[in-house]
């Protein structure tokens, strides 16, 4: 299958986070900053994008949804620019604040920062959720999957997603399809539950570590010699040890019989 046709192919390996890296680089060079929900139409049309292979003119077009076909929106390097096609309906859903098509201009935004490169072309099908046959048994070099994750980050603020109670508030919040708002839920919570049960290891940790301190500083008490309370009758020292009956010095090695006894 040539690409025009394809849904996917293989690219660099690249992890979630890192994609989300690059994604939140991608929203500094806009300067977007912490603000939702993320104008993705106009972005489009800023005319130049920081790609992973320097800076770039970017060109979007609007074309006919019949001239796609059953393709939602493609990228493309043309002359070392950076094309990205939708369909006017893509676009114009994009506009009004539908989650599954800025989705999808997000998509094609990750494909020109991360994957454009020459006689290559992504397309994002129609109804596609970004899930292939090669993200799921290769997701790290999977280009879809790169794509899917980093419009995710692009449009979403984790930061602000944690403080929301359900996928659905996370998909009203930022403008996104409820399957992105799903998924972003999903990784939140994981890394909630990560991060408390490092908090209760550590927290174990302190506790085993405080205990042996303790066992150790009971041994060494124990250890340690009761000196008798009274003075060596030939140095005045008070060292003196009971050696049975006798006592001994450890100040001047006296051994007799205890102070007291007369």
């Amino acid at each position: 299958m040539d690409d025009e046709g394809r849904d996917d192919r293989k690219v660099a390996r690249r992890s979630n986070d890192e994609c989300r890296r690059i994604a939140r680089d991608t929203k500094a060079y806009f300067k977007l900053g912490r603000t939702w929900p993320v104008n993705i139409s106009r972005v489009l049309r800023t005319g130049s994008v920081l790609t992973l292979r320097g800076e770039k003119q970017l060109v979007y077009r609007v074309v006919e949804n019949s001239i796609l076909g059953l393709k939602d929106a493609q990228t493309k390097l043309i002359d070392d620019s950076i094309v990205i096609t939708a369909k006017q309906a893509i676009d114009a859903l994009a506009t009004f604040g539908e989650g599954r098509a800025r989705m999808t201009l997000a998509h094609e935004l990750g494909h020109a920062v991360m994957h454009a490169s020459s006689g290559a072309v992504d397309n994002r099908a129609a109804g596609a959720a970004g899930t292939t046959t090669m993200s799921k048994l290769n997701a790290a070099e999977s280009a879809e999957h790169q794509a899917k994750v980093f419009a995710s980050a692009f449009l979403i603020d984790d930061t602000r997603a944690a403080e929301l109670a359900t996928p659905l508030d996370i998909a009203e919040e930022f403008l996104v399809s409820l399957s992105a708002a799903e998924i972003c839920f999903e990784r939140i919570e994981a890394e909630r539950q990560r991060t408390a049960a490092a908090a209760r290891v550590r927290q174990a940790n302190d506790a085993f570590q405080v205990l042996m301190r303790r066992q150790a500083q009971e041994e060494k008490n124990k250890k340690k010699k009761h000196y008798l309370d009274a003075r060596c009758s030939a140095c005045g020292s008070l060292t003196l040890v009971q050696l049975g009956t006798k006592v001994g010095c450890e100040t001047c090695g006296y051994v007799g019989d205890h102070p007291d006894d007369g």
